[in-house]
C-alpha cells in the first residue's frame, strides 16, 4: 500500500526511430538516452523490456514500422504495463498530422500518455491536441521539402549525365 506521502510510480516505454540508411544508428541510442535522462529527472521508471525502435524506416506512415506497431498493440491492450511512452521528438512518431492525432486520441482514450521530450509536450495536458497539430504540420512540411530537395538533387545528377539511382 502506498501512503499519501509516497509518489505513485510512473512506468514508461520508450520509442525511437531514424528514417534512412544515410542516418546513423547512434541516433537511436541518443534518443533513448535523452528519454532515460528525462525519466530519471522525473523519478519515472523505464521498463527495460519496453524499449522499441525502428531503424531506417520513414515516419511518413506507421504501417511499415513493426516495432512501433508492437508498442501500440501493447499500449492499447487491456492491461498495459506502462502509463507513458517517452519519445524524443514528435517526428519520431509521425510525420503527418492526421496519424499523429489519431495515435494521440487512441492512446489517451486508454489513459496512455506520450511525452515528447525535446519539445516538452505531455499528451496528458489540455493543450496537447493543439501542440501535436502544430508540430505535426511542421513535421509534415519538413517531409515534403525533403522530398523536393531529394528530387532536385537526383534531377541534377541525371542532367549531369550520371545515374539517378534505382534499378
Amino acid at each position: 500500500m502506498i501512503n499519501k506521502e509516497e509518489k505513485i510510480l510512473i512506468t514508461c516505454a520508450i520509442y525511437a526511430r531514424y528514417s534512412s540508411d544515410n542516418q546513423k544508428e547512434a541516433s537511436i541510442e541518443d534518443q533513448i538516452r535523452k528519454c532515460r535522462e528525462f525519466a530519471k529527472s522525473r523519478g519515472w521508471q523505464v521498463l527495460e523490456g519496453h524499449i522499441y525502435f525502428d531503424k531506417a524506416v520513414s515516419g511518413r506512415s506507421i504501417a511499415p514500422r513493426e516495432s512501433f506497431n508492437s508498442l501500440l498493440e501493447i499500449a492499447l491492450s487491456k492491461n498495459p504495463p506502462f502509463q507513458y511512452i517517452l519519445v524524443d521528438d514528435t517526428s519520431r512518431v509521425a510525420r503527418n498530422t492526421r496519424e499523429a492525432l489519431e495515435i494521440f486520441e487512441e492512446l489517451t482514450a486508454k489513459n496512455i500518455f506520450v511525452y515528447y521530450v525535446s519539445q516538452g509536450i505531455d499528451t496528458k495536458t489540455e493543450t496537447a491536441p493543439e501542440m501535436i497539430t502544430l508540430h505535426g504540420m511542421v513535421d509534415s512540411l519538413y517531409l515534403r521539402e525533403l522530398a523536393k530537395k531529394t528530387h532536385r538533387g537526383i534531377e541534377g545528377r541525371v542532367l549531369a549525365g550520371f545515374s539517378g539511382g534505382g534499378r
